[in-house]
């Protein structure tokens, strides 16, 4: 993730490289810029190279964490939270946070009272999906706890409501 030395005060991140090798502007909070903020300070004199927001320290990979250490630090928050992690492929998983991230975003997206479409475009857009079908895949809702969701996309979007169909019949099987 690469962070100029403006962003606090933009409120944005530069994230490089990501899904599907995209580049992608991401607005943050205040309160995420403050926090942002805070880390580079506390680790300033620790980082090997101004390429990682996320720093070792180590040399090896120009301080790159690797996704060995992501996934320990992962696992160290769970245990801080008090979740339990059910064991490898049972998760919960770290892309579990990024489906949580999509699921919620698109309940509070069908709250407004705009065009769900561009909403759900957006959110594909930030997502980094090359097209909002990459973004169904995310989808995967409940219609007893997202009625209200369900019921503003049918009008817009078919595809969605298969997608909930399709995953209450895997959880029945």
């Amino acid at each position: 993730m690469g962070l100029d030395k403006n962003t606090h005060e933009q409120r944005v991140i530069h994230i490089n490289h990501a899904k599907n090798d995209n580049n992608r502007i991401v607005t943050i909070s205040n309160s995420l810029a403050q926090a942002c903020n805070m880390y580079l300070k506390k680790t300033k004199s620790c980082k090997t190279s101004d390429v990682y927001f996320f720093d070792t320290g180590s040399v090896h990979n120009d301080g790159r964490v690797s996704i060995k250490r992501a996934y320990t630090y992962f696992r160290r928050f769970l245990n801080g939270a008090g979740i339990e992690h059910k064991g490898k492929s049972f998760g919960p998983r770290m892309h579990d946070i990024r489906v949580t991230f999509a699921v919620h975003s698109l309940q509070k997206l069908s709250q407004m009272p705009d065009d769900i479409n561009v909403h759900l475009m957006s959110l594909s857009v930030f997502m980094g999906h090359q097209s909002i079908y990459g973004t169904q895949e995310y989808l995967w809702l409940t219609s007893e706890l997202f009625q209200n969701t369900l019921e503003k996309m049918e009008d817009y979007t078919s595809f969605v409501s298969s997608i909930f169909d399709e995953k209450v019949d895997d959880l029945d099987e």
